[in-house]
């Protein structure tokens, strides 16, 4: 009995195994054919997807170095050509760091030269100044000595001319001796007292009737009186009036005058007084007459007559 139980046990164990067996039996084995397979189940599905997404992170990663190669390179091409720019700027730098030294150099040997240049222009401006001044001085001195020479002349050719004809400081012209009062001891006088010292010499108050006369009379003026500029007492008495009646001039002959040698603007009787004529050593002869007041003290000019003796 005993070993029929356990031919029981054996029999059911190797039943067991054999469903088992059937049950583990694949109808895609493993192994076929001595090749290995797998299984197409949820685990390799799993391993599929990774492999997939390693494989794309790889070519993600694949692009990115290989865009970062290129870059790399672009970045070394960029750099190397900054370094050649560079490598030039500092170059062209150092030219013109050169380049300056020399103008700053030049600019200072200009600057040198101005400054010599400067001051030679200022020492010959000196010496023109200088020289100017010694030109003018000497124009001076020499207008002063043609002056002398021409009163040296008249008096000279006025001594010859007369010839013992007139008085001592008389002055001759076609018959006529002229007495000028320019003598700094003979003093002024009115129109009145001035004709009296005329009077008391033999003569009268001068009376002017030609250009000639009028030249003549001036000239000697000037020649005696070096050219004294114009003032009311600087003037000269002529023998000319119209206290009688206003706007009309009379000589001392009693003859109107009919040409007269007026200045600008002359006569025009300042505040009614103006009623005697004077004569002025101005640069124009034929513009030198001016009225004035009779009483004005101013000097005078006398004239007479030579007589013929037989």
């Amino acid at each position: 009995m005993a070993s029929e139980i356990s031919k029981n046990k054996v029999t059911g164990t190797y039943n067991e195994l054999d469903i088992h067996d059937d049950f583990i039996t694949d109808e895609r084995p493993l192994y076929s054919d001595g090749k290995f397979k797998v299984r197409d189940g949820p685990m390799s599905r799993s391993y599929r997807l990774a492999t997939i997404s390693l494989g794309l992170v790889s070519a993600v990663f694949l692009i990115i170095i290989i865009g970062l190669g290129v870059h790399i390179n672009k970045v070394s091409y960029s750099h190397s050509n900054l370094s050649v720019n560079t490598s030039k700027i500092s170059s062209q730098l150092a030219q013109l760091t050169s380049d300056h030294k020399s103008l700053t150099e030049s600019k200072k040997l200009i600057e040198n030269q101005h400054e010599e240049d400067t001051k030679q222009i200022k020492s010959l401006r000196s010496d023109l100044s200088t020289e100017t001044r010694l030109k003018n001085e000497l124009q001076s001195q020499n207008r002063a000595l043609q002056e002398e020479k021409r009163k040296l002349n008249f008096q000279l050719r006025n001594m010859e001319d007369n010839c013992g004809q007139c008085l001592p400081n008389w002055v001759l012209m076609n018959k006529t001796c002229y007495f000028f009062a320019v003598s700094d001891t003979i003093s002024r006088r009115g129109w009145a007292a001035g004709r009296q010292e005329c009077i008391k010499k033999g003569a009268e108050l001068l009376v002017i009737d030609s250009k000639e006369e009028q030249e003549f009379i001036v000239d000697t003026l000037k020649a005696m009186r070096y050219n004294l500029q114009f003032s009311y007492r600087n003037g000269f008495w002529i023998g000319l009036k119209d206290d009688h009646t206003e706007g009309v001039w009379k000589w001392l002959n009693k003859t109107n005058m009919t040409e007269g040698y007026w200045m600008d603007g002359e006569p025009n009787d300042d505040m009614g007084i103006e009623d005697c004529a004077a004569v002025y050593p101005t640069n124009y002869p034929m513009k030198s007459w001016n009225d004035v007041p009779c009483s004005h003290p101013l000097k005078w000019i006398c004239e007479k007559e030579i007589i013929q003796t037989s």
